[in-house]
């Protein structure tokens, strides 16, 4: 996987992407300009030092939005009437871990 890291920030005020991405990991220093930037995108590989803000990045991940895993978790799933259970939305989290594993084998050869 090729990660394409585009300029820098367009002024100097302007945020880092790397501070709201779930692939960085960020070391601070005791001054504000000390701070050392590691992105770990490329999974099997070392992690690369960045030394400059980035404004765009084709691997950034924001760490501020829910991953897919948080969003299973939180999401209503529509249950077809069985012999056990009348049809309606039930949460995932009620369903029991075969019921679940169930319902991710389905949506995974949906796609």
């Amino acid at each position: 996987m090729l990660i394409k890291v585009y300029n820098g920030t367009t002024s100097t005020g302007g945020r880092s992407l790397c501070e709201s991405c779930r692939n960085a990991t960020i070391t601070p220093g005791a001054r504000l300009e000390d701070e050392i930037v590691r992105c770990e995108a490329q999974p099997m590989t070392t992690p690369v030092l960045i030394r400059f803000k980035v404004t765009e990045c084709s691997a950034h991940l924001d760490a501020r939005l829910p991953t897919y895993a948080q969003l299973l978790e939180q999401a209503w799933i529509l249950k077809p009437t069985s012999g056990r259970r009348q049809a309606g939305f039930v949460r995932s989290s009620d369903l029991r871990d075969d019921e679940f594993r169930q319902l991710l084998s389905e949506l995974h050869q949906s796609e």
